[in-house]
């Protein structure tokens, strides 16, 4: 009999569908490629398989798939003949994928209750990420921790523990957890991510550098199609301009991680894109060439500008690349939306980011100084986004002077 992470047999009438399902979920929590290809061979051998079903809608949603709704129609129907824990866990899924902010109780819930099931705690962990506010850091490295004495040993876990770990301030230890990680799945894709942000964390660029050719050199293949590959990249990129190296930098962002060419989903391309070009705007003063998929990309987030995430990023594109009237007219829709924390400190980011293009940099410096570090951490993302608003704010002191 095949068993789940949190020990639990699987519901399928075949030990090959079972087994993919599971080789699947490795795949996914590694943000590795052949993902959708694995479930589809085991919905292909067990159509009534119900978890395969929601892990296949859980894919589809994520990449925009117009066949997202089908799988998730699918997956409630199947689930009424599934056991009882997994009914719990796809009503749980699907609740946390359709509408997280509503059933945020019940994820925590559940995740209390189900302390092994990974692929849960890591879809609820992503969203506190981005939207669990100045707490966000605890909240995260609370619900990992609980998980400890039941997935101590799980290569899928140490790597989200480890990262957490870091983002709450201790990227020594959050290093040796995430090497444990890495030795137990040395090609996870997710991983060597989270190894990089804690390298980043820890200022040493030329270990980053070092450490991610010798990873790419050895997992291209089964990486290229990753998810996060595009990501990885960014990160290799970042850490060349870190070094001085800023062709070779541009070079390999416009290969691997421009709107035009990454592999990342929407929310990771627009940080990668505001994240590099705001850094060099800052260091050089040097305006960056726009582009068609540019301004697609940030079309997409317009009716989210009220999210300090968001609104960091696409103000940060707008003053690299020169465009004031677009910076103005982001400040302008933010300032119209209903006063809230979240609205608040975006039209702070806008409007300090519009100062510091138009040269004025004490009025940038007075409001950045006015964001607390509780904030900073609920501008959402990592320790990178945190790090962009310290440079920022770092750049237009230098620049009062």
């Amino acid at each position: 009999m095949l068993h789940s992470r949190p020990g639990n047999i699987l519901s399928t009438t075949s030990k090959q569908a079972g087994q993919d399902y599971l080789d699947a979920l490795d795949l996914i929590l590694g943000s590795e490629s052949g993902a959708n290809e694995r479930l589809d061979r085991a919905l292909e051998t067990d159509p009534n398989f119900a978890l395969a079903m929601v892990a296949r809608y859980m894919l589809a949603k994520d990449t925009n798939d117009p066949a997202a709704e089908s799988f998730k129609v699918k997956a409630q129907a199947l689930a009424q003949q599934a056991e009882p824990w997994e009914q719990r866990h796809i009503d749980v899924l699907i609740g946390l994928l359709t509408d997280p902010y509503g059933n945020l109780q019940q994820t925590q819930e559940y995740v209390a209750a189900n302390p092994g099931d990974l692929l849960i705690i890591s879809q609820l962990c992503g969203y506190l990420i981005f939207y669990g506010g100045p707490e966000k850091l605890t909240r995260v490295l609370d619900i990992l921790k609980a998980s400890e004495s039941t997935l101590s040993e799980d290569w899928a876990y140490l790597a989200r523990l480890g990262f957490a770990i870091s983002e709450a301030g201790d990227p020594a230890q959050g290093r040796k957890v995430q090497e444990r990680a890495l030795k137990l799945r040395p090609q996870s894709l997710y991983t060597i991510h989270g190894y990089t942000h804690i390298l980043h964390d820890l200022g040493v660029p030329d270990q980053a550098v070092a450490l991610i050719n010798s990873w790419i050199d050895m997992n291209r293949a089964s990486a290229e199609g990753g998810a996060l590959y595009g990501h990885l990249q960014w990160h290799l990129a970042l850490a060349e301009w870190q070094l001085g190296q800023r062709d070779q930098a541009w070079a390999r962002y416009r290969r691997y991680c421009a709107p035009e060419t990454t592999t990342c989903g929407p929310v990771l391309t627009l940080a990668d894109c505001g994240g590099f070009l705001l850094r060099d705007y800052l260091k050089t003063g040097v305006i960056s060439a726009s582009s068609p998929a540019v301004d697609e990309l940030i079309a997409r987030f317009e009716g989210m500008l009220s999210h300090p995430f968001i609104a960091l990023h696409v103000a940060g594109i707008h003053a690299a690349t020169g465009d004031r009237a677009a910076l103005e007219s982001c400040e302008a829709h933010i300032r119209e939306q209903e006063p809230n924390s979240n609205r608040d400190l975006a039209l702070q980011l806008v409007t300090a980011i519009r100062h510091f293009e138009r040269s004025e940099y004490r009025q940038a410096a007075e409001i950045l100084k006015t964001i607390t570090s509780a904030q900073r951490i609920g501008v959402g993302g990592s320790y990178v986004e945190r790090m962009l608003i310290d440079l920022l704010e770092e750049s237009a002191l230098e620049h009062s002077v």
